[in-house]
């Protein structure tokens, strides 16, 4: 009972965690339309890579999966060490991985090495949107988490629809190496303005993470 009392008078006793401004919000979730945006763009552009590095459109269509795979496996990572190293530091290695292996795809010559690029972007971009969910969840109460994580799947479904259209367009007009460089340009941007407000992202405590037959049986069980 006596331990029971001094937990509670100790929360009582914490300081509450301050709110985050909602534009913190709008330029993570833009880290998230940026990633989403480069992972959609592709699509339209397959039949202008397959006549520049001459093969097949069915060779090509395999940056996609190659891209998805990367990315849904990393996610599964970047969880764990979050709350081990923070929320704010796994953002920013996961945005700055993106950033330069975008960057890289523009100068590819050849189908195999931008499949590899590809499966290496999806890797490195596979924390910045999931752990923007964690850090809404840490920093906003229940009652205003809707709006915050409202901006966040606005973002990442504008980046979906503006990837496969837009990126389309300035294929067009700039060619395909220059949009991947484009889309890194954006991700400087973002990652210069993540610096910028970087003592609003810091955390007063990490969490212990788990160990790794925790996490082993956790992801058994899923």
């Amino acid at each position: 009972m006596k331990s029971n009392q001094q937990q509670s008078t100790f929360a009582q006793a914490l300081p509450a965690t301050l709110e985050p401004p909602m534009f913190l919000v709008t330029i993570l979730s833009l880290g998230t339309f940026i990633i989403f945006f480069q992972g959609f763009m592709v699509a339209p552009i397959l039949p202008g890579l397959s006549t520049d590095f001459g093969v097949s459109v069915r060779h090509v269509s395999f940056i996609e999966p190659a891209y998805l795979l990367g990315y849904g496996a990393a996610t599964l990572v970047y969880g764990p060490l979050s709350d081990k190293y923070g929320r704010f530091p796994v953002i920013l290695f996961s945005l700055i991985c993106f950033i330069v292996l975008t960057a890289c795809t523009g100068f590819c010559s050849s189908i195999t090495q931008m499949i590899v690029l590809r499966l290496l972007t999806g890797i490195g971009a596979g924390g910045v949107a999931p752990i923007t969910i964690g850090w809404i969840g840490d920093k906003f109460p229940y009652e205003k988490r809707g709006h915050a994580l409202g901006i966040f799947f606005g973002c990442m479904a504008g980046g979906t629809a503006f990837g496969s259209s837009v990126g389309a367009l300035f294929a067009a007009k700039l060619g395909w190496q220059m949009l991947f460089w484009a889309v890194a340009a954006v991700g400087i941007l973002i990652l210069l303005l993540l610096m910028l407000y970087r003592r609003n992202f810091r955390q007063r405590s990490v969490q212990t993470a788990a160990g790794f037959m925790t996490l082993y049986r956790s992801m058994k069980e899923i």
